[in-house]
């Protein structure tokens, strides 16, 4: 073993007690590191499964076309004239097979749904809801939304003549499974279909407007004989949505897009999240520095006499900074990897806790993502250069001014 490290160990366990105090205030610090971390990465997990946890990361529609406007002749003209879009017109995915082989061979997608949408009246008695409707492949049915394990009442089955209605929607058309509800289309279509299963994910939006009915019967009410008017895609790394959705853009000709694009104001909480979380991060860290660095001089003070002999045995500077420098890398080290235990078990006893009845967690803590490794290597980095000053001033001690005090 190196002799500045054999010192540095001696002056630390020369006074254990202010040793055992400096390290418990780094594991103090380092704890409460990596527990905000652990609890604001996971409501930030926890926020966007609610969020995007039932809706598409990655949606194809057809390319919009704008009106094209025709330049005057004369240049001095203020005039214009401007192409009217066919009102009539809809814009529709027709060769979605290719498409279809292109999704197929991405690694990271884990679900595709092939999508006829639009917009029906549903009519259940003297009771009439607009309600979206959307045309689904029966084996697909829970490829973005899991609608199979949400159904509360009837089974997840999509014959051509059923449909699946969220419980919120069922209980605004006072309707249950097994009974008839006449829908019409914004194509002036008609069609009398059965109730086979209610739904409850959860989210307002799917449970209360929308309903699931087969492609073919969402073909027939909508006139789509061929096309579609979605393509909704769901990835294992939903952080990965704009970059796919950008190259599908550009290799499909289709309109590509990524679920952060639809989700600003949850962007913007969850930026607000980091911002508070790195600002603890960091009186976290600087309390790290404040005290090291204070024990530390007041170790320099009282060990003057020792420096000076030391130094008059011609010891160098170098040597007495190395020592110091020592004492706070070990401080630090200890104390990170003690914090780093106690946080990672006080996060798990919290995520451990009785679930809700709806099954979530009093506290949305998830121990995995404390931040471990980025906790460990600034609490060592903030205690070496809580060591500087102190081995500084330690350094420069004057070994004839030591001797004699």
């Amino acid at each position: 073993m190196h002799y500045s490290v054999k010192v540095a160990l001696r002056y630390l366990t020369a006074n254990r007690l202010q040793s055992t105090m400096l390290i418990a205030g780094v594991a103090i610090a380092v704890m409460v590191f990596t527990f905000n971390a652990a609890l604001i990465n996971g409501l930030a997990e926890f926020q966007i499964q609610r969020v995007v946890g039932s809706t598409a990361h990655v949606t194809l529609k057809p390319e919009r076309r704008m009106p094209a406007v025709v330049p005057p002749r004369d240049a001095s003209a203020v005039r214009a004239v401007v192409s009217q879009r066919a009102l009539q017109r809809r814009e529709q995915i027709k060769d979605w097979r290719a498409v279809e082989s292109i999704l197929e061979s991405l690694p990271d997608v884990t679900g595709i749904s092939y999508n006829v949408l639009g917009t029906v009246l549903a009519t259940r008695g003297q009771q009439t809801v607009p309600i979206t409707l959307k045309g689904v492949e029966p084996q697909r049915l829970s490829a973005i939304a899991p609608i199979d394990t949400n159904v509360v009442a009837g089974e997840p089955r999509l014959g051509l003549n059923d449909i699946l209605i969220g419980k919120r929607l069922a209980d605004d058309l006072g309707i249950g499974v097994a009974q008839p509800v006449f829908v019409q289309s914004d194509q002036g279509r008609e069609r009398v279909l059965i109730v086979r299963g209610l739904y409850a994910t959860g989210v307002e939006s799917i449970d209360a407007r929308l309903a699931y009915v087969n492609l073919d019967t969402a073909r027939v009410l909508f006139d789509y004989p061929d096309g579609l008017t979605e393509i909704e895609i769901k990835l294992a790394d939903i952080y990965a949505a704009p970059e796919l959705a950008e190259r599908l853009a550009d290799s499909t000709g289709l309109e590509a897009t990524a679920w952060s694009e639809t989700n600003q104001r949850l962007k913007d909480a969850l930026q607000g999240q980091r911002s508070s979380g790195d600002i603890i991060k960091f009186f976290t860290l600087l309390t790290i520095v404040i005290g090291v660095a204070s024990a530390l001089l007041l170790t320099t003070y009282r060990r003057r006499p020792e420096i000076g002999i030391m130094r008059s045995f011609g010891v160098s500077q170098r040597f007495v900074l190395s020592v110091f420098i020592l004492q706070g890398a070990l401080i630090g080290t200890l104390g990170s990897i003690a914090g780093c235990l106690l946080g990672y078990g006080f996060s798990a006893l919290l995520a451990g806790l009785p679930r809700g009845a709806d099954g979530s967690a009093p506290l949305p803590v998830d121990p995995a993502l404390g931040e471990y490794p980025i906790a460990l290597l600034l609490a060592v980095v903030a205690s070496v250069l809580a060591a500087i000053l102190p081995a500084r001033a330690a350094s420069r001690v004057d070994p004839v001014e030591a001797i004699s005090q």
